[in-house]
């Protein structure tokens, strides 16, 4: 199942981030050709262009690039031609006549022609003769580029040609034999193992252009994007889910899936408990059934798959008929799910989190940024990434939280969250550092809205004392340099603003912090409150001591309370303290960890 999924998530990252060509194509095709809103001859004759040229090189050079970076996206983009003409035609007028989209073609042209020059890439790695570079860099591409052009004129494009047509053959059968509903019994578990942009993008999408271009409109459009099944399922787990989380993520999921189209959603539910598959295949049966007996189709795909796509990419005059087969598809899936779900306790994302990899290296350094990774970096890692950033802004943390592709994660990530089925794939394109460990911490979940692993980084980011706010072996310095230390490093943690420095130097003044045994706790005074964005604590170990009058302080620790919190912290830590031995580790011991251990407990 993994393999499947990691393999369907790579084609999916082909389509998802040209998804808006296929949207523009659905437009000009839906308002301009004969059956359209504004028929227009002139402006139709784009759409043919987009579908077979547009289109196809897109998703190539995309696949091209997932491989072999830049280089990969043009040979990705020339090989892709070879397919084209392989399948064009001659007209009788010497016209150029296009054949079947290749669109499943892209999909192997691009990704194969990356591979090719990656791999001339590492060949000649160390081998390249100095000044020859550019030389050598745009010739290999051009030369390959050829061959690969070749081939799929001679070899992919006519292959991936007749696989269309036996395809075609076999819908026609199909729905000369009203059977097409059938189709949902492969294609629903196709969809949860992420192979939903393959199959609408790759063989839907071809075969519907032809039967639009025959009659105005195709069910093909219809056979993967209705999102009524999967918001049935959402529905069943909001109204019956036994699991909190679970009950509480659906409402967010059902609006990203019914109005973004992003199906995606969904898909952990489903295969949290396989048997709803059976849910949203009878849904889909239930919904084809009707758009056959009604024969009901859309003009263009309708991408993303929400219900605004599908109203869009309706004939003039029959957007409700096709909403009509989403309720139908809801209600069914719906009906199916309730007791499926009533039965049994809820998945939790936390029951797999340690077997999945949880936490691969804890960071113990400042984080700065936060990244939340997909395949495409679009669809579900821009939903976690969104919900999450807004939980760090209401928890007062100054952090970016923003998301990427897989392929392509920030160098400067300091946490870096991905679902589960991309985990080994996200370690690997982690920065390394100079032993060859990943630069960033992994954080491996279940599902982007809601899952216990957010929940403990939240709590960790925003707890009082943060691992990154502790400096062991410091050496002897001012009192005013150490508290001046303590108060940036809490201004650096966004728990105060700048005046607050300040304001803890004017309250040393006023009255020594050094509480004895070795310990200085220095804080602002009573009027810098308002400086206080959110209570934090920082430590700082000063072996050789700090000199606060005639004592030394081996623990500087700054504090920041907001309200009364203050009063708090210096209980816990007068708590913590209050063991000779403990007291002793804490002033002596070099590993912040430990120190952070014993500390966070009592604050």
């Amino acid at each position: 199942k993994n393999k499947v999924q990691a393999f369907g998530k790579f084609l999916s990252g082909m389509v998802m981030p040209n998804i808006g060509a296929f949207i523009a194509w659905g437009f000009i095709t839906a308002l301009f050709i004969e059956a359209g809103w504004i028929p227009n001859a002139q402006l139709a004759s784009i759409q043919p262009f987009m579908l077979h040229f547009l289109i196809p090189v897109l998703i190539a050079s995309q696949g091209g690039k997932m491989v072999g970076g830049e280089r990969g996206r043009v040979m990705g983009a020339i090989a892709v031609m070879g397919c084209i003409a392989g399948v064009a035609t001659t007209g009788a007028d010497g016209g150029i006549v296009t054949g079947q989209p290749m669109l499943m073609g892209a999909m192997v042209m691009g990704p194969l022609a990356g591979w090719v020059i990656k791999k001339f890439d590492q060949a000649m790695d160390g081998h390249m003769p100095a000044g020859f570079e550019m030389l050598i860099n745009n010739f290999s591409v051009g030369i390959f580029g050829m061959i690969m052009a070749i081939i799929g004129y001679y070899a992919i494009g006519p292959v991936m040609s007749a696989i269309l047509s036996v395809l075609s053959a076999g819908v026609n059968i199909l729905i000369n034999h009203g059977l097409l509903p059938l189709v949902s019994i492969f294609i629903e578990p196709a969809k949860v193992l992420f192979l939903n942009n393959a199959i609408n993008h790759g063989v839907f999408t071809p075969l519907g252009a032809d039967q639009v271009a025959e009659a105005g409109k195709s069910i093909m459009y219809m056979l993967e994007t209705n999102p009524g099944p999967g918001l049935g399922v959402l529905l069943a787990y909001w109204f019956f889910s036994k699991d909190k989380m679970t009950r509480d993520s659906a409402p967010g999921a059902i609006i990203i899936h019914f109005f973004g189209g992003i199906h995606e959603i969904y898909f952990p539910y489903v295969l949290a408990r396989p048997v709803l598959l059976l849910a949203v295949m009878v849904g889909n049966i239930c919904a084809l059934s009707f758009y056959t007996l009604v024969d009901f189709g859309l003009v263009a795909p309708a991408s993303p798959g929400s219900l605004i796509s599908i109203l869009l990419m309706s004939p003039k005059g029959t957007a409700l008929t096709g909403l009509a087969g989403v309720a139908i598809g809801t209600l069914v899936s719906f009906l199916l799910a309730w007791p499926m779900i009533k039965r049994r306790p809820d998945f939790n994302g936390s029951d797999e989190q340690d077997s999945a990899g949880g936490n691969r290296t804890e960071r113990s350094g400042r984080v700065s940024k936060i990244v939340f990774c997909c395949d495409a970096g679009m669809g579900s890692s821009a939903l976690g990434a969104t919900r999450f950033r807004k939980r760090v802004k209401d928890a007062g943390l100054n952090i970016d939280v923003c998301n990427s592709p897989v392929d392509n994660i920030p160098s400067d990530a300091d946490i870096v969250v991905c679902q589960k089925v991309l985990a080994d794939r996200t370690l690997k394109n982690i920065r390394k550092d100079a032993d060859g460990k990943a630069a960033a911490e992994l954080l491996v979940i279940e599902n982007f809205l809601e899952d216990s692993g957010l929940d403990g980084l939240l709590k960790r980011l925003s707890g009082v004392l943060l691992p990154w706010n502790i400096r062991t072996g410091l050496p002897s310095e001012s009192k005013e340099e150490a508290i001046r230390r303590a108060g940036k490093m809490l201004v650096d943690s966004g728990c105060v603003t700048l005046g607050y420095v300040n304001a803890m130097i004017e309250r040393e003044k006023l009255q020594t912090t050094y509480m004895g045994m070795g310990i200085a706790i220095p804080h602002g005074t009573s009027e810098a409150k308002g400086k206080v964005l959110r209570s934090g604590v920082v430590v700082l170990q000063y072996p050789e001591g700090v000199d606060f009058g005639e004592e030394k302080a081996r623990l500087v620790i700054g504090i920041a309370g907001a309200g009364d919190s203050h009063l708090d912290i210096i209980s816990g830590i007068a708590a913590a303290l209050e063991d000779e031995q403990t007291l002793e580790t804490l002033q002596s011991c070099d590993d912040p960890e430990l120190i952070y251990e014993i500390l966070s407990k009592a604050i």
